[in-house]
């Protein structure tokens, strides 16, 4: 990370502290606090909840609804009522930890996949490896 010009107590930079980058992600609305997805007592919100503030100590939640739009594999158009999770970090180490908490979510979820934005780059997380999707669908989706 470059110094800052002017480090000395009278900067502005002296009060700042880099978090990182930005790492959004969306999560369907209804399924949130449905039964049919709780894992123990534990419903999918509360383990997102549980999750980002044991990992990161801190994230930013929208519970506005967002509407998603997309064609899924059978070229149907689809859409969802979701709500937005930030959060941010340096670390790529960290990204691949929430990762991998997102694929165990798309099993639990019953989701194909969950969209993630990093910094300037989106990714589609799915439940399952993208050759057993391909597979699945008839498509070649490298």
């Amino acid at each position: 990370m470059p110094e800052p010009a002017d480090d000395s107590a009278n900067s502005p930079l002296s009060h700042l502290y880099e978090l990182g980058k930005v790492t959004v992600f969306y999560l369907p609305s209804h399924k949130l606090d449905d039964p049919r997805y709780y894992q123990g007592t534990q419903t999918a919100r509360t383990a997102t909840h549980d999750f980002m503030m044991d990992r990161y100590r801190a994230y930013t939640h929208s519970p506005t609804p967002v509407k998603g739009y997309w064609v899924d594999f059978n070229g149907q158009l689809v859409h969802d009522v979701m709500e937005r999770f930030e959060v941010s970090f340096g670390s790529e180490a960290e990204f691949e930890r929430l990762i991998i908490f997102l694929i165990e979510l798309c099993g639990r979820l019953s989701e194909d996949a969950v969209y993630v934005t990093r910094g300037e780059r989106s990714f589609l997380v799915h439940g399952q490896p993208r050759q057993e999707i391909a597979s699945d669908s008839g498509h070649d989706n490298r």
